[in-house]
């Protein structure tokens, strides 16, 4: 366990597992994607915009979802949110593809595995929307 600063209210609390926020929070930041969610159901493909106009949402929270995979930017990106390692601009996540498969790689090789994983790290997702932003059906995560 580490101390570690809450993503919304900024004070310090224990970490345990992958939490961005603290348990004071945690109730608040559910809710508030699940509205979200609810919204890009009804409203696919919507804006950033859209989403913060009608959902009351910051733009801090919308691009701290996508960094965790829980939205995706669907069509052109012009560096929203961007490669935590290269700056490459990315759709969702903390790493591009390249610097993910990267990282994998140089883990497996430290750990005297083969680069080449024996399974899948995520499914291809279908895209039904051209622009915007959607909720992203977790399947795996590009977290390291």
């Amino acid at each position: 366990m580490a101390n570690y600063e809450c993503a919304r209210c900024h004070r310090y609390f224990e970490k345990v597992a992958f939490e961005e926020v603290c348990p004071a929070c945690f109730p608040i930041e559910e809710e508030e994607f699940r509205k979200i969610k609810e919204f890009l159901t009804e409203h696919p493909g919507a804006s950033s915009n859209e989403v913060m106009q009608r959902i009351g949402v910051s733009l801090k929270s919308i691009k701290r979802y996508l960094k965790e995979d829980r939205l995706e930017i669907v069509g052109e990106n012009k560096g929203f949110i961007r490669c935590e390692l290269c700056g490459k601009p990315v759709n969702s996540g903390y790493f591009c593809d390249g610097c993910f498969k990267e990282g994998i790689a140089k883990k497996q090789r430290e750990r005297g595995i083969g680069i080449k994983p024996a399974y899948p790290l995520w499914e291809d997702k279908p895209e039904p929307t051209t622009k915007g932003i959607q909720y992203r059906e977790k399947k795996g995560s590009k977290r390291l």
